[in-house]
């Protein structure tokens, strides 16, 4: 009779660090694969497809966690 609502919000955050920590991981497989010249260069598309996010999410992950330190000098290619 009655139906158990869950809360959006805290099913939508733990949905948002799951995602986030997905695009991290493949971004920073492929930032230790990448040749370790100058700027190391993350192919966005290549994160798409194995998170199945879009590039503009993928991407605007990648830069904040950069602005936090990680992934230094990388670069994005797409």
């Amino acid at each position: 009779m009655f139906t158990l609502l869950t809360n959006p919000l805290k099913t939508s955050a733990v949905t948002s660090s799951q995602v986030t920590q997905k695009v991290l991981e493949a971004a920073y497989e492929l930032y230790l694969k990448a040749p370790q010249v100058s700027h190391p260069i993350i192919n966005l598309q290549e994160v798409v497809q194995r998170t199945d996010m879009s590039i503009l999410e993928c991407r605007n992950i990648i830069v904040k966690a950069n602005k936090l330190g990680r992934f230094p000098d990388c670069s994005l290619s797409s």
